[in-house]
């Protein structure tokens, strides 16, 4: 199975009708964790990720929706039950929710650019990262903020030890041909930058060099969709 990232653009307001159909697809757990949320752009982004990696589980394992169950690390990493070969991660932020499906450790961070306070860097970044940051123009600072911060979640989420992996004691650094490499060495892992919107960077990290070209953009109606239909019926279907 080759690998998949989909992505799904959060409205200003989702239909009350299809909101309440997408928060009965998830698990209960789920459910009572969107509805303590106090800011309904919060509970959109939490409720699209969760439907968004269901969905993109029972289209690729041909599951029905009710048969999926997550189980958890130490450090609240999700793996599927019953299929631990198969690896996802989910990022949101602003406007976008986003989703990294493969049969290598996964990862993937997507981040609004906005201004931030560089003395954040000083304490997250290594050293290396610092320097080069510094050394960016005053107009290419934030962005490059963003596109290191991306790299470097992406990488602490595919290992799945949380914070347990202090960001400074790390580096990734972009390339003139925009290769990214990691330091220090010896883990065979690797990253793609995406272009998803203004305003946006994103960054996938894999511990298998597969990555697709191109993201998928989905709609709630074809979450619906999806989420609705019975996948096993598939799997009897010439």
């Amino acid at each position: 199975m080759s690998a998949e990232i989909v992505v799904i653009e959060v409205p200003s307001i989702i239909n009350i009708n299809e909101y309440n159909m997408l928060l009965s697809l998830v698990s209960k757990e789920k459910r009572s964790q969107i509805n303590r949320f106090r800011l309904v752009k919060d509970a959109y982004r939490t409720l699209l990720g969760e439907a968004l990696i269901r969905t993109a589980i029972m289209s690729r394992l041909g599951v029905p929706n009710e048969n999926i169950a997550f189980s958890y690390n130490e450090y609240g990493k999700p793996t599927l039950i019953g299929c631990e070969g198969l690896h996802f991660n989910v990022s949101h932020s602003g406007d976008w929710v986003v989703a990294f499906v493969s049969t290598a450790a996964v990862g993937i961070d997507v981040e609004e650019v906005r201004p931030i306070d560089m003395n954040i860097a000083s304490s997250y970044f290594a050293k290396e990262e610092y320097r080069e940051l510094l050394a960016k123009s005053e107009g290419e600072r934030t962005a490059f903020f963003y596109e290191l911060w991306t790299l470097k979640e992406s990488y602490i989420k595919a290992k799945g030890e949380g914070l347990s992996i202090p960001l400074h004691s790390f580096s990734v650094a972009i390339q003139s041909d925009r290769t990214i490499t990691l330091k220090p060495e010896g883990e065979n892992v690797y990253f793609k930058q995406y272009q998803l919107a203004p305003h946006y960077k994103m960054a996938a990290c894999s511990f298998k060099n597969k990555f697709p070209l191109t993201v998928s953009h989905w709609s709630i109606e074809e979450l619906l969709v999806q989420l609705s239909f019975d996948w096993s019926l598939r799997k009897i279907q010439p």
